[in-house]
């Protein structure tokens, strides 16, 4: 196997598990020093870390809760810190989506902006102050929902969305230092975060691809982007639902086929 990221460290976001975990293990494979992060130390964590390095991979474990205010800043200043470099951020981590609008207080709104739109926010700012990375790759994985929102999810859509926004506004601030800034927003994405397999196998017969994503489809889009082939690019969102468009049009064709 080709090492298209030898010798550049990488940090990912929640990559104790599902998405997190199979880009760590993808950006290992072609060559990166691995930094893996999570909320706190755990068997899964554990588990990915033993992985990467039964395959020969270097890797390191940062541990943070990302809703607070200082460990976004401070897992980057130490994924940093192992190698002084620090090529690629990917801002993996994210969640709490449940429920409607109007169920959510105060409290549990702050929480899902906190993770799925502050942590980028801190993280890629202080990678920006930090990097002087010729390669530097910055990585959201944001979600469908930022542009087509579910029921039940529009809290966590409007961080999602900021989060992409984010993105797209910090590309313009540091492309002059060859760094590039991009979103994936995944489909339905097999993990085990998905409670009803039925359900998910059902959203999986509109997409064009007939089938629901699986972590691995994901990271190969990250490897893209972590890598020099994708130094053209900068901005953008690339949506990795396998060609499911939930428009009103389509689904009436589904239907009546």
């Amino acid at each position: 196997m080709s090492k298209r990221l030898a010798g550049r460290t990488a940090l990912i976001t929640g990559s104790s598990r599902g998405i997190g975990a199979a880009i760590a293990q993808c950006l290992s494979a072609h060559g990166a020093h691995v930094v893996l992060h999570g909320r706190e130390h755990s068997s899964r964590l554990q588990s990915v870390c033993e992985s990467i390095k039964q395959q020969g991979g270097d890797v390191r474990i940062v541990i943070g809760d990302l809703e607070t205010e200082e460990a976004p800043i401070r897992i980057v200043r130490e994924a940093y810190a192992f190698g002084q470099s620090l090529d690629i951020l990917v801002c993996n981590a994210g969640g709490g989506r449940g429920g409607l609008a109007v169920e959510h207080d105060a409290a549990s709104v702050n929480r899902i902006l906190a993770l799925n739109l502050r942590a980028v926010i801190l993280s890629a700012t202080e990678y920006a102050r930090l990097t002087h990375s010729p390669h530097g790759r910055v990585i959201v994985i944001s979600s469908g929902s930022a542009t087509h929102p579910a029921k039940g999810a529009t809290i966590y859509a409007a961080a999602k969305a900021g989060a992409e926004a984010f993105a797209r506004s910090i590309a313009q601030e540091v492309g002059d230092r060859g760094i590039t800034v991009n979103s994936i927003a995944p489909g339905m994405t097999q993990s085990d975060m998905v409670v009803d397999p039925r359900w998910a196998e059902g959203v999986g017969r509109w997409a064009a691809l007939r089938r629901i994503g699986q972590p691995e489809d994901i990271a190969d889009i990250a490897l893209f982007l972590a890598s020099d082939e994708s130094r053209w690019l900068t901005g953008a969102t690339l949506p990795a639902n396998g060609g499911l468009i939930t428009t009103a049009a389509n689904i009436i064709a589904r239907m009546s086929g």
